[in-house]
């Protein structure tokens, strides 16, 4: 099943408008560890690890206990764990995080709640780091 994921245009990602594949429906509550090739959907309950080269979305009824390793993660529901990684992390108005977030850039919409850890990084997990051996 795919859908399309929206948030408030004054947080300006474009990409928040792409499809998506449902990955854990609603009322559907899973643990373990899911990766995908394609940008993804968490609507329902997941417990554990979450991979994914895209997009990666927590819908409004969403909630996520684990960590999440993604170039691109939008907030709707909640977050408990761990995000690392991330070129970019938007939490949306209804957002709850708790947890630490590792990312070049963040957006918390109006409305959304934080309450953990931010590291900024200059580089993403997947470039390799400048080499000091010179």
């Amino acid at each position: 099943m795919d859908s399309t994921t929206q948030i408030p245009q004054d947080a300006g990602v474009a990409w928040a408008e792409a499809r998506t594949r449902v990955a854990v429906g609603r009322n559907v509550n899973v643990s373990g560890k899911l990766i995908f090739h394609e940008p993804i959907r968490i609507e329902g309950r997941f417990r554990g690890e979450v991979r994914s080269p895209e997009l990666v979305v927590v819908g409004e009824e969403g909630m996520v206990e684990g960590k999440v390793f993604a170039p691109r993660l939008l907030i709707m529901g909640e977050l408990r764990g761990d995000v690392v990684g991330c070129e970019r992390v938007v939490l949306g108005p209804r957002a709850k995080f708790f947890g630490n977030i590792e990312t070049r850039n963040l957006t918390v919409s109006e409305g959304a709640y934080l309450d953990g850890n931010v590291r900024m990084t200059r580089v993403s997990v997947e470039e390799p780091a400048a080499s000091n051996d010179r």
